[in-house]
């Protein structure tokens, strides 16, 4: 099964888990807040269910699962079906890209990156969250992977492997931040710290596309 189709077939399980886990949600939606720019034409790539492009005000939307897409839409997202690697847009179209976890889940993470550079404004800021893989609850993911509904077909990353793929695809590393310190989703300390060298799960990092003159 592909991984858009198990997302189609799971659309309400996901969306239901923000409502079970709504602390944690929480968390995760106020870490990437602290790093958002001011912004007007945002775009999230992979936008779900439209849980974080809703509250952050981002009106656009990238998703190539047609049932999540329809809730996003409800959600007010102008959502378009497509894939990361080859986003419907000219170059320079928006200020702003936000890719919560997506990068777990497409099968090009550097393809997806170049393409959200050619169509990010010069200085335009990229926003990437992320369960980092060396952390204590990505390290639960991973070794329970087989028991869960979708990260059984996820790649999971560390920040070191993220930091990477980011200035390969042009981009220089502003900030970062790192929330949920616990082994597991039942043991989780739900603060969030600035940068990320204390081995935080949930990883969000904000780089800049630079300006060529």
């Amino acid at each position: 099964m592909s991984k858009e189709a198990i997302f189609d077939q799971n659309f309400e399980y996901y969306d239901k888990w923000f409502d079970e886990h709504y602390k944690i949600y929480e968390i995760e939606l106020n870490a990437i807040k602290k790093l958002l720019p001011p912004f007007k034409d945002g775009l999230e790539v992979g936008v779900g269910t439209g849980r974080f492009a809703a509250p952050l005000g981002i009106k656009y939307g990238i998703e190539p699962s047609k049932n999540m897409a329809k809730i996003a839409k409800k959600r007010g997202i102008k959502v378009i079906n497509a894939v990361a690697e080859n986003l419907p847009f000219e170059d320079k179209s928006f200020d702003l890209i936000l890719i919560v976890t997506t990068i777990c889940f497409v099968k090009d993470p550097l393809k997806m990156l170049k393409e959200s550079y050619r169509v990010l404004k010069d200085n335009g800021k990229i926003i990437i969250a992320f369960v980092d893989k060396n952390s204590e609850l990505g390290k639960f993911y991973e070794k329970n992977r087989d028991k869960s509904k979708f990260y059984k077909e996820a790649t999971f990353f560390s920040k070191k492997e993220v930091f990477s793929l980011l200035k390969r695809s042009g981009f220089v590393l502003e900030a970062c931040n790192e929330s949920l310190f616990g082994p597991d989703l039942e043991h989780l300390e739900l603060k969030t710290t600035q940068g990320c060298k204390k081995g935080g799960a949930f990883l969000v990092l904000r780089a800049r596309k630079k300006e060529f003159k």
